[in-house]
């Protein structure tokens, strides 16, 4: 699925129901720049790494959006008190926007929601920027830092890599320069 699939998606609201939509979609990929946008479940979603991070989508009587946990709601309970809500949902009137602060306020707390699951139990690492670039991937065995590693910088351009046994650094590690050139390589 792509961002077209999601455009298309779109079409099949009134021009103001799809204004409004569009427009949080287009306020969505400005802060989540490396987000994939895809149908899921059968909603237009935003994806990091392959984690949803938000969906949203129209209703006759209302838009919503989906922030992809049943618990999330309690995160921004004070914000969210006003809007009708459902475990996995916030609506807001159809023929209002949505506001754009509460949006900003709702994917910080996303991204700090998803890095707060990591590691999985089975030992996969993912860390995020607030913008929802990669920051960091890798693995964890028995508590430790075990495995390839990566870190990026904020831009999503790779910044080091290198391996880990048992939380001890070992083999080649590789320090990138801003655009992703390799420029030093240390054996550990």
């Amino acid at each position: 699925m792509t961002s077209q699939q999601v455009t298309a998606h779109l079409k099949k609201y009134p021009p103001n129901q799809r204004k409004i939509l569009t427009d949080l979609s287009d306020h969505v990929a400005s802060k989540l720049p490396a987000a994939e946008q895809v149908i899921k479940y059968g909603i237009p979603t935003f994806l990091i790494e392959g984690v949803p991070v938000i969906g949203f989508d129209g209703f006759k009587n209302h838009n919503s959006i989906f922030p992809y946990s049943g618990s999330f709601n309690a995160r921004l309970k004070e914000e969210l008190g006003k809007y009708e809500q459902t475990k996995g949902s916030v609506h807001f009137e159809v023929g209002m926007s949505i506001p754009k602060p509460l949006i900003n306020k709702i994917l910080n707390e996303k991204i700090i929601q998803i890095n707060s699951l990591y590691p999985k139990k089975t030992g996969e690492y993912l860390e995020f920027y607030k913008n929802g670039v990669l920051k960091a991937r890798g693995r964890f065995k028995s508590g430790k830092l075990h495995g390839d590693w990566k870190w990026f910088r904020k831009t999503g351009v790779i910044m080091r890599s290198g391996s880990f046994k048992n939380g001890e650094q070992v083999g080649t590690w590789i320090t990138y320069d801003v655009n992703g050139k390799e420029y030093k390589r240390t054996l550990i």
